[in-house]
């Protein structure tokens, strides 16, 4: 057996490492959609203009 088999399951819960949620990842994707889309309606109106 190997030794994390061997060590009681609150020591293993002590050993492991947590990782922290990902914070702000939401805002992000949300901001770089909204500078995508503000830079597409751009374009979008300028070449509506051209005509």
């Amino acid at each position: 057996m190997s030794e994390a088999q061997l060590r009681p399951q609150k020591e293993q819960e002590k050993t492991e490492k947590k990782l922290p949620p990902p914070v702000g990842t939401l805002f992000l994707l949300i901001l770089y959609l909204a500078i995508l889309a503000g830079m597409w309606l751009f374009m979008y109106f300028e070449m509506l203009q051209r005509r």
